[in-house]
């Protein structure tokens, strides 16, 4: 990522796409594998998201493409720093 981003309390998903340099369908895709990032939608219900967002999702990036993490290494890494939260329990079947 070059230089720091733009100062601004929400960013598109296109905006951040290009501020970390990957399509937005893999931003969708981060989403879907990590439940630290949950981004609001707009009126128009494009998604909309705050700093925290996008420094989460460039230490994602980092970890994936530099530190060559899996994603499952990644979610555990994460949340032994407290970014994502805990791993749900399965259900108890009480039959």
């Amino acid at each position: 990522m070059a230089g720091d981003p733009p100062q601004k309390l929400f960013y598109r998903i296109g905006e951040i796409a290009r501020l970390l340099e990957v399509k937005p369908h893999v931003i969708r895709f981060w989403e879907k594998e990590f439940k630290s990032i949950r981004p609001k939608k707009s009126g128009t219900g494009q998604r909309v998201y705050n700093r925290n967002d996008l420094q989460r999702l460039q230490a994602i990036k980092h970890l994936l493409y530099n530190e060559r993490f899996t994603i499952e290494g990644a979610r555990k890494h994460l949340r032994e720093k407290g970014f994502e939260p805990p791993e749900e329990e399965p259900a108890a079947n009480d039959t």
